[in-house]
């Protein structure tokens, strides 16, 4: 619990140097987030280019709305957050990837779900190489509702709220989403025992 405490002090001294204009801090704030963020955006984006430009936007939000840091909580929450949600609103104004989200609704309430079962944990772990691979595989919906759901850890009532879809579609896409990778998986598996 202390170490927890010494770390949030530290992140509020870290976004307070970045916001008197050290150049150090600012560094500092970057590199230390810097990998992990352009993951999050890797996750989100439908390739290397669109996720740098998602990354670099993210984090000029980042050092933009910093003084927004209150310093409850620890401060690469705060920026992981920040960058998901300019993720998020860059999928909301791309047209074309709107309609591949919202559009699935009606084919959901039609259609059969193949693999409706979830990962069994005792299933060979894959590497995060590997499952970063698969997700950039998923359809734009798929990959929205599972990244903001099984990474990002938002409900699906807000996820449906930013997305502005229903709750009811979120879990559909979620649930969409596992099969869609289960199968991925599986295809996987069956082209390496047959090389």
């Amino acid at each position: 619990m202390a170490k927890e405490k010494n770390t949030e002090l530290e992140d509020v001294q870290l976004a307070k140097a970045c916001l008197s204009g050290d150049e150090r801090a600012q560094t500092q704030l970057f590199e230390k987030y810097s990998g992990q963020m352009m993951a999050l955006c890797m996750r989100y984006a439908n390739g290397y280019d669109e996720a740098q430009d998602l990354f670099q936007e993210g984090f000029v939000k980042v050092f933009r709305k910093l003084d927004m840091f209150d310093g409850r909580g620890p401060l690469g929450a705060w920026i992981r957050r920040t960058i998901a949600n300019n993720c998020l609103d860059f999928i909301r104004k791309n047209k074309r990837d709107q309609q591949q989200i919202y559009d699935y609704q009606q084919d959901f309430l039609h259609e059969q779900d193949e693999f409706d079962t979830a990962f069994d944990p005792d299933e060979d772990p894959i590497s995060q190489a590997q499952l970063m691979n698969l997700v950039q595989k998923m359809p734009m919906g798929y990959r929205t509702v599972f990244n903001m759901y099984a990474v990002e850890e938002y409900s699906h009532k807000e996820i449906a709220e930013h997305l502005g879809i229903t709750e009811s579609t979120s879990k559909t896409q979620y649930r969409k989403a596992k099969a869609f990778m289960r199968k991925l998986i599986t295809n996987e598996q069956k082209k390496e025992f047959s090389e």
